[in-house]
């Protein structure tokens, strides 16, 4: 955690290669880890083709963190609107980010390496 999760209108022109994607991802994980001070492999991007029909906004962006007192308003602000910046300037299309805090009382993880 944090854990972005991104859906991608599928019928958006884009024309981005998977290395274009990949640079992408990495300068969100980097805002990320600065905005939050959250540790870098701990962090998650999940990019999902979606079919988005009435909306004006072609991205969705639900991102969910563990609430800690360095994590304001302001820092949680500051992360949307870079992400947002950088998702707008690559796909040419409206955006809605979403940002929401769990409390690590409520939170059950695990996590199975191979």
């Amino acid at each position: 955690m944090p854990s972005l999760t991104l859906y991608i209108d599928k019928y958006i022109d884009h024309n981005l290669n998977q290395q274009t994607l990949r640079t992408i991802e990495e300068n969100i994980v980097e805002i990320i880890v600065k905005e939050f001070d959250a540790n870098q492999d701990n962090c998650q991007i999940c990019w999902v083709n979606s079919e988005m029909f009435t909306s004006n906004y072609k991205i969705l962006g639900e991102m969910k963190f563990r609430q800690k007192k360095s994590r304001d308003q302001n820092k949680k602000e500051n992360c949307l609107k870079k992400i947002g910046n950088i998702l707008k300037n690559n796909f040419k299309v409206s955006i809605r980010l979403r940002a929401f805090s769990i409390e690590n009382a409520s939170l059950t993880a695990l996590d199975i390496k191979n």
